[in-house]
């Protein structure tokens, strides 16, 4: 029993300085966690300001807001509903894109919807993707679905 006792306790000093040599090669070869360690290009993020023009059958209105140019043009709706009383709008999120449902209570419907331009471009599914540009003017039209 004692010889077995003192066979045991270097193999088990072994085993431990084993242990953490390979655990430390492990460690060393894998890191644990990449997030925030890979350097991504980023834009120089600068104020900007851009405008919404809303036509709807009754009237048009331009409201001016400033935003930085890292936003997107959804992130432009969110900050005009912000900071406008008079401007409310609902969107649906898909996995292709975004479609309004709504500005200021008229809602799209099968023959009519909203659209978001960015100058004859239609961004309305895209609009998440697609940042500002400073000095340009989106707008979000009231007409006839094309289908």
């Amino acid at each position: 029993m004692q010889k077995l006792n003192k066979l045991l306790v270097p193999l088990y000093i072994v085993f431990l300085t084993l242990s953490f040599f390979y655990v430390r090669s492990v460690l060393k070869g894998v890191p644990v966690s990449t997030a925030g360690t890979l350097e991504e290009e980023n834009p120089e993020v600068k104020n900007i300001t851009v405008s919404l023009t809303v036509k709807a059958p009754a009237y048009t209105k331009i409201y001016t807001q400033q935003s930085k140019s890292v936003d997107s043009a959804s992130d432009l709706l969110l900050k005009i509903k912000e900071n406008n009383a008079d401007f409310s709008f609902d969107r649906t999120a898909y996995s292709y894109g975004s479609e309004i449902d709504h500005v200021n209570n008229i809602k799209s419907t099968e023959t009519m919807r909203w659209k978001m331009l960015d100058g004859d471009t239609d961004i309305t599914l895209k609009m998440d993707d697609t940042n500002l540009m400073d000095g340009k003017n989106y707008m979000l039209v009231y007409e006839k679905a094309s289908r």
